[in-house]
């Protein structure tokens, strides 16, 4: 079988297990709720996977809004944002293209009106010549103006094109952003991990990278004893603090939960081993307060997993090792880094 028939034959396998879930569920197969469960069963967003995994171990009941929330919030934003990219960038270059034209078109016609009006001096005293020449410049001043209106209103376009193109780009910056801690998402973690893979694999002498699995030391007793806001307080201030020992092309993500993923370009495994390291003592040292009251948690400690990347193994691999390493870092008695 060749890669592509191979390909088609997965494709109808996940079609298959997309109906037949449906199908259980009582679900309508409409194409939003088909597009989600597709997604899911291609396991194309790390989102969704998430989401469905999560609330169907809790035994709970996957409801048509959530599964449309899902789509409307991983799959038509996204898709819509790429169409709108595509449609902004193809009318402004078309705009621009037209902008040119026009101001070659200006500048010829104002060569053209001196030449008329130089022509006219010398002219002048011819009295059959003189009307003409006259009626010629009128209807180029004319002519001249009307292309000035153009390339007025093309500015104009211009301008409304480079500010949808900042909304777009803002749009796109919070499809990526994690919505409680504003450091990335797992999708744009494991989209720029992705392209690192595909880099280090395709290069002669790649360089290396390292993942780092981060999580949070006794976190749900944490949850627990204070409740969720303040939990979510600690993750917001753990996650700006990660942020800051980071730097140049390292991404930062909320990875799930109380989890969090460090992405280190051009860093090998003694340099990560460092960083974390000093991560963990700083966070360790830091006193935990709320942001109202004023009231102290005391302080609190991360455990961390690394891995560096090997040839060929692939991003879900190098994340397992990584994950296995902070199993071990919790093993050992939290509070500690260890290394795959």
């Amino acid at each position: 079988m060749t890669t592509a028939d191979h390909q088609i034959s997965r494709h109808w396998d996940h079609a298959e297990a997309t109906l037949k879930a449906l199908r259980e569920r009582g679900l309508r197969p409409t194409p939003e709720l088909y597009h989600v469960w597709f997604v899911y069963f291609a396991e194309e967003n790390p989102e969704i996977l998430r989401v469905i995994d999560a609330v169907q171990a809790g035994g709970d009941e996957l409801a048509e809004d959530m599964l449309l929330q899902l789509y409307y919030r991983y799959i038509f934003d996204r898709q819509a944002a790429d169409f709108l990219q595509r449609g902004i960038e193809d009318f402004s270059e078309l705009v621009e293209s037209s902008d040119e034209c026009l101001t070659t078109a200006r500048k010829g016609f104002e060569e053209y009106s001196a030449l008329l009006g130089r022509s006219l001096e010398t002219l002048k005293n011819h009295k059959e010549v003189n009307p003409v020449l006259g009626e010629i410049i009128q209807k180029t001043d004319q002519m001249q103006q009307a292309v000035e209106g153009l390339h007025q209103r093309l500015d104009r376009y211009l301008g409304k094109v480079a500010r949808l193109q900042r909304e777009l780009e803002e749009a796109r910056e919070r499809s990526y952003t994690d919505g409680l801690t504003l450091v990335s998402n797992r999708m744009y973690f494991e989209e720029q991990l992705g392209l690192l893979v595909s880099e280090y694999d395709s290069a002669k002498q790649p360089e290396s990278f390292c993942v780092m699995i981060v999580d949070l030391d006794q976190f749900k007793a944490v949850n627990d004893r204070f409740g969720h806001r303040i939990g979510d307080e600690i993750l917001v201030l753990i996650a700006s603090m990660l942020k800051a020992n980071v730097k140049g092309r390292d991404i930062v993500a909320r990875y799930g939960g109380d989890e969090f993923a460090i992405l280190l370009p051009q860093t090998p495994v003694a340099d990560a081993m460092l960083l974390a390291n000093d991560m963990s003592k700083r966070i360790a040292a830091r006193e935990i307060k709320a942001k109202q009251s004023g009231i102290s948690f005391g302080q609190m400690t991360i455990s961390i997993g690394v891995a560096e990347y090997v040839a060929k193994e692939g991003g879900a691999k190098l994340i397992d090792r990584a994950d296995s390493a902070l199993y071990r870092a919790k093993k050992e008695g939290r509070n500690r880094n260890c290394a795959a």
